[in-house]
């Protein structure tokens, strides 16, 4: 059997999947790769047939056996370098520093009640 790749434009992804479109029902379905169908497919990658959305009004299906956890690996993103330490010398994660003001409307900010910020955000949806 011969490798098959994500029919998505530009992407090299090897294909997990397939998607069979049935318009008569209005519905679509997932099945794994190796599973004999009998019609043809569209064969996606796990990212993009785990993004695969119906118009409305149709029914999808998902019969993929699950993922395991092993196969997952999550890509680590650093959100904030200090550009003082050298390349590949950075401390673990560190979250984006708060202005005073930010902090100070935080604090006032009583359980239950709605932070002074999301209040003008409501204010000026014309939500309030």
């Amino acid at each position: 059997m011969s490798a098959k790749f994500c029919a998505r434009v530009s992407c090299g992804e090897p294909a997990s999947a397939l998607l069979l479109i049935n318009a008569r029902e209005l519905a679509a379905h997932l099945v794994d790769l190796g599973e004999e169908t009998g019609v043809v497919g569209v064969p996606l990658c796990r990212g993009h047939s785990d993004a695969v959305i119906v118009p409305v009004g149709w029914t999808q299906t998902d019969s993929r056996s699950p993922v395991e956890e092993a196969d997952f690996e999550p890509e680590l993103i650093l959100i904030d370098e200090d550009p003082s330490e050298p390349p590949g010398q950075t401390g673990a994660h560190r979250l984006p520093e708060m202005e005073e003001a930010d902090e100070d409307d935080m604090d006032e900010a009583a359980v239950g009640e709605i932070p002074p910020l999301l209040s003008r955000a409501f204010r000026a949806a014309g939500l309030d």
